[in-house]
C-alpha cells in the first residue's frame, strides 16, 4: 500500500510516485486515466478544502484502489460544464475513467474512493472471468441505473 500526506509530499510528487507505484504493481491499469484522476481528486482537495488530504492507493491481484481523504463532508457534485475555464469537468472524467467511484463521509471530511478492475481479456486469460463473462458495470455509469452516490452504511451501499 503506498500512503501519501498533504503534510510530507506536494502535488507533483504525487503523481511521480503514483506513475511509478501503478507501473511496478498494476502494469494492466490504464495509467493515463489513474493520474488524470489522481490529479483531479487532488484539485479538489487543495480547492474545495483547507488543503489537508491523505491518499492511499492499494494494488490488490484484480484491481486497483484508490481512496482520496480530505476535509470537507461536502460530496462531489457533477456541475454543467463551463467552457469558458469555470470548470464543472472534474467529476464527471472521475466517474468516467474509473470501474467504480463512491464517496463516504468520515469524523472530519469524506472519502472518494475510485476502483479500476482488471480488463476482462486480462481475468479470461487468468481464468477468473466475471459473472457470465461480462466486465461488471459501474453503478454510475449511463444507462445501470441511480446517480446517486453511494454511502457506507447507507442502503445504495
Amino acid at each position: 500500500m503506498l500512503v501519501l500526506d498533504s503534510r510530507t509530499v506536494d502535488s507533483a510528487e504525487v503523481r511521480e510516485t503514483v506513475t511509478g507505484f501503478v507501473a511496478d504493481r498494476c502494469p494492466w491499469a490504464d495509467l493515463a486515466a489513474v493520474r488524470l484522476v489522481v490529479t483531479e481528486l487532488l484539485a479538489n482537495a487543495l480547492h474545495h478544502t483547507d488543503g489537508a488530504w491523505c491518499l492511499r492507493l492499494r494494488a490488490q491481484e484484480q484491481r486497483l484502489i484508490l481512496e482520496m481523504e480530505d476535509t470537507s463532508p461536502a460530496p462531489p457534485t457533477t456541475r454543467q460544464p463551463d467552457f469558458e475555464g469555470g470548470g464543472g469537468f472534474g467529476w464527471r472524467l472521475v466517474q468516467q475513467l474509473t470501474d467504480r467511484v463512491d464517496v463516504r463521509p468520515g469524523p472530519t471530511g469524506k472519502t472518494v474512493r475510485a476502483e479500476w478492475w482488471v480488463p476482462a481479456e486480462r481475468r479470461a486469460e487468468a481464468g477468473t472471468r466475471g459473472r457470465g463473462g461480462h466486465r461488471p458495470v459501474r453503478p454510475d455509469a449511463p444507462g445501470s441505473g441511480s446517480r446517486l452516490m453511494q454511502y457506507a452504511g447507507s442502503a445504495a451501499s
